[in-house]
């Protein structure tokens, strides 16, 4: 008996990297797939309702189609070109960062006297390289015909999901006896509904906090609010390490590129502020505790899905997890493993 147990316990191991390595070599395919299929969860109530409205089925997918085509591809563009504008800014950033090392080495050789042979042999240049961030953005960013692909494959994967939805119920009565039927469609209903919910309540706020930080960062005379914004929208998906991140990096910025220093501090300050009020008061108020999940598997799932996919892999990370626990929750012989996965 005891070893059958640990041929099951290794077998699973195998079948969790076997599935984890598939997951990896597919990432070009399975994560737009994800992402069609968050975004089907979002829309699908807009297809419901030109439905009710007497709207044929193929004409109220073409509306909802044409608008995520539409919003993805604004957004695709507004990044695309603030990112490309921040990376052609970088040199006068590194002219800056130049300056306040000359700076701050003068000063602190000054004041401590013995320190200044040791602060003069240390390649403070490379230490503090901020045009190693050049290489990074552009291998991310690529190149827009890229980002048009990825859009089209997105809508492409939408099309059949929102063409499954509204049929699938019906689907079911007539495979399954009706009181089987009914229960596993209440199952599904409530796995969809609970889903549905998070996404679109997380990513309203998560909207809301980008828009506001956007418009504070432009009204101080921060450069590129806009990356800043679409990263803190991004950010915000994943838990504690988003804010940390989005507050953070824009700070940086805001050092090299201000001359106070009290004056980026401030700048900072406030938009941590509201991310907090945002993240801790309004977004617990308005979500309660849907998400209740283990910080342990908050962390563990922010690593297996980065290491799958990357950022993208990290902002989806938090969304696949918390889908996952709803599906164990209204599972009657997954209940225990959704206990697991609380907090």
């Amino acid at each position: 008996m005891r070893d059958m147990k640990l041929i099951a316990f290794l077998l699973a191991v195998l079948v969790f990297f076997a599935v984890g390595f598939l997951l990896h070599l597919m990432a070009a395919i399975l994560l737009p797939l994800v992402v069609a299929f968050f975004l089907s969860m979002l829309f699908s109530p807009l297809v419901g309702a030109l439905r009710r409205r007497k709207v044929p089925e193929a004409v109220s997918i073409l509306l909802v189609l044409l608008l995520v085509f539409a919003t993805l591809l604004i957004f695709s563009w507004i990044f695309y070109s603030s990112a490309r504008s921040f990376t052609a800014a970088i040199p006068r950033y590194q002219a800056r960062v130049a300056t306040m090392q000359a700076a701050l080495t003068h000063r602190v050789s000054t004041s401590f006297p013995w320190l200044a042979e040791q602060i003069r042999g240390m390649q403070w240049d490379k230490a503090v390289d901020v045009s190693a961030v050049t290489g990074f953005l552009a291998s991310s960013v690529g190149s827009f015909v890229v980002i048009i692909d990825e859009i089209v494959l997105i809508v492409l994967y939408l099309v059949f999901l929102l063409m499954g939805s509204e049929s699938f119920p019906q689907k079911l009565k007539k495979a399954l006896a009706e009181e089987r039927a009914e229960r596993l469609g209440s199952v599904m209903h409530n796995i969809e509904h609970q889903v549905r919910k998070y996404l679109v309540t997380k990513t309203v706020l998560n909207l809301i906090t980008a828009t506001s930080v956007t418009i504070l960062l432009w009204l101080c005379g921060v450069d590129f609010p806009l990356v800043w914004g679409f990263l803190t929208f991004l950010a915000h998906f994943i838990p504690q390490l988003g804010a940390i991140l989005s507050v953070g990096l824009p700070a940086v910025f805001m050092l090299i590129q201000f001359e106070s220093a009290g004056w980026a501090l401030f700048v900072a300050a406030l938009s941590g502020v509201i991310q907090f009020t945002m993240g801790n008061v309004v977004e617990a108020r308005v979500m309660g505790t849907s998400l209740d999940m283990s910080p342990l598997l908050v962390l563990l799932s922010l690593i297996f899905w980065g290491w799958l996919w990357g950022v993208w892999g990290m902002v989806l990370a938090v969304p696949i997890t918390s889908m996952i626990k709803i599906i164990c929750e209204n599972v009657q012989p997954l209940r225990p493993i959704a206990i697991l996965m609380s907090e």
